[in-house]
């Protein structure tokens, strides 16, 4: 995934994430234009995401406000199956 969301150059937005300005009255004309598009990489990656998952991850992540909320939980949730995998292991060992 790291690597499908680098070749498009949207991995930085995800690790670093995005927060919206609170007001927008007080920005240039340029700094409104590189908001935007940042909105559209950060909507971007998460289109990517909400694409790369089955069902079950896809209702994990709906209601992901950004690309970066919706890797934490993808991390988090795979993080813990990663544990269950490895007590499995020990526990045939």
């Amino acid at each position: 995934m790291k690597t499908l969301l680098g070749s498009q150059s949207l991995w930085d937005i995800v690790e670093k994430g995005f927060q919206e300005p609170e007001e927008d009255e007080d920005q240039s004309v340029a700094q409104i234009a590189a908001l935007e598009k940042t909105r559209v990489k950060d909507k971007s990656a998460l289109y990517f995401l909400y694409n790369a998952v089955d069902e079950s991850g896809f209702k994990k992540i709906a209601n992901a406000a950004s690309s970066k909320e919706a890797w934490k939980i993808l991390e988090v949730a795979h993080r813990g199956n990663h544990r269950v995998r490895q007590i499995r292991l020990q526990t045939l060992r």
